[in-house]
């Protein structure tokens, strides 16, 4: 399990924040750099990775989301274009996934690949979704003395089989989630909110409210692409999730609007591929970000992204990352 210094080495800049200040536990990362749940290696559990590539030198990494039953996820293809890399070497900025959140299902989850983590040195939190606030309290109930990751994130951008629709999409529905969670939960909670909301500040209010110790946002932004010679849908599920850059400046302006009504970290997610793409969320009220489509292009991109960030505030005399935290200037 890896820690947070509490500086950079002599010359450099300190990359070290906090995610959970507020919490017993608190949530201490040696920099702002994490992989988002879901681009974790290949498979969404670090399938892929080399031994050097050192997950001890990033922030924290997301295994991909776990649901209280298996899930086999959507049909195939579940991925435009099929490759990310053709992607961003075209600079497309339309990137589609409907992956489904294939996963074994939580008890598998805690029971085979928890103690795989417990091993690894590196910073880990734990990704689950639930269809129902009861489901959510009951996975919660489930992680209580097990070792393996040091938070756990919600991922909300899920449909609430009670309320028919997003638990992200309503400040009742994110609230219910996360206090459901809350009263079990042993480590910090983060919220991870969805884009498509009329206004994501009472949303963000509301989970700071039920307890969230951070919120990350955003997830993808529902969409669809059609091959005009088929007539059909590029994707096996029809509809899919825009990420990459396309998702960009969507996401960094939710964070901004969520770190002026909220005190709690915020987590930027969305689009990063480069060190500026990083600093532009810090810039605009993110303590940390998580790099997601970039990992599906190359699984080196949050290395390449955090010796960026380094070599950013170096050249520019900055020593400490925390300066920069809704440093930008209106």
């Amino acid at each position: 399990m890896a820690g947070a210094g509490s500086a950079g080495k002599a010359g450099q800049p300190s990359l070290a924040v906090e995610l959970a200040p507020a919490h017993p536990c608190g949530l201490a990362l040696r920099n702002p750099v994490m992989i988002a749940s879901g681009t974790f290696g290949y498979d969404g559990y670090g399938r892929g990775l080399t031994p050097e590539m050192d997950l001890s030198r990033l922030g924290a990494v997301i295994p991909k989301t776990l649901t209280r039953l298996p899930r086999e996820g959507n049909p195939e293809p579940r991925w435009y274009p099929e490759s990310y890399r053709v992607a961003r070497e075209n600079h497309e900025p339309v990137m589609l996934n409907a992956i489904g959140l294939t996963n074994p299902g939580i008890e598998a989850g805690l029971k085979e690949l928890a103690p795989q983590w417990a091993q690894w040195d590196a910073t880990v939190l734990l990704s689950m979704s639930g269809d129902s606030v009861d489901q959510f309290g009951d996975m919660a109930r489930m992680t209580a003395g097990v070792a393996g990751f040091e938070a756990i994130e919600l991922n909300l951008s899920c449909p609430n089989v009670e309320q028919g629709d997003l638990f992200s999409y309503s400040p009742r529905g994110t609230s219910q989630a996360i206090d459901a969670v809350k009263r079990h939960a042993e480590v910090p909670v983060l919220a991870k909110l969805a884009p498509n909301v009329p206004d994501i500040v009472p949303i963000a209010r509301a989970a700071v409210d039920a307890g969230a110790d951070a919120l990350t946002i955003c997830n993808t932004i529902p969409a669809m692409t059609i091959d005009l010679e088929s007539r059909r849908p590029v994707l096996g599920n029809i509809t899919g999730g825009l990420s990459g850059p396309g998702l960009h400046p969507v996401a960094v302006v939710l964070v901004y609007r969520a770190s002026q009504a909220v005190d709690v970290p915020i987590i930027g997610v969305g689009g990063i591929f480069t060190a500026e793409d990083a600093l532009e969320f810090i810039l605009a009220g993110a303590t940390a970000v998580q790099v997601g489509s970039a990992n599906l292009a190359d699984l080196w991109a949050p290395f390449k992204i955090l010796e960026g960030m380094q070599v950013w505030l170096g050249e520019r005399g900055i020593s400490d990352v925390n300066d920069l935290i809704g440093a930008v200037e209106v």
